[in-house]
């Protein structure tokens, strides 16, 4: 669980989804740092996702109430006077693409139904594995 001294803002979207962005940067080497931004948020399935009551039923029962979505914002060997600089470019710069993204009106649909089939995709390599 994030601390709240590393969250930098949380975006809320006219959807109802709030983004959370966490600065994690780290020490590199020497005076220079990984200058690394987390962006996340929890996409709660609905019913209305899926085809038809049993897939809904399967995606709870593969993924749980929620997915969260999550982009890692980073750049390496940042020298120490240039991490809040970076930091900030790195957020603005996730205002300026993702958020038109996440607020088109089908992303929640669309993110919630790839994962599904992510982890169908898992589940079928994972049994033909165990095929002889």
């Amino acid at each position: 669980m994030l601390s709240n001294s590393n969250i930098i803002t949380t975006i809320e979207l006219s959807s109802g989804l709030c983004i959370t962005l966490s600065d994690e940067t780290r020490h590199y080497f020497g005076g220079y740092y990984h200058v690394k931004v987390m962006a996340h948020c929890n996409v709660a399935l609905d019913r209305m996702f899926f085809e038809d009551e049993v897939q809904y039923l399967d995606a709870l029962d593969k993924l749980g109430q929620s997915i969260v979505f999550e982009r890692v914002l980073e750049k390496m060997a940042v020298p120490e006077q240039d991490i809040i600089s970076v930091r900030n470019q790195l957020v603005d710069s996730f205002k300026n693409t993702a958020i038109s993204y996440l607020t088109t009106p089908d992303f929640e649909r669309r993110f919630v139904r790839n994962e599904y089939r992510a982890i169908l995709g898992k589940s079928v390599k994972k049994h033909a594995s165990r095929v002889f």
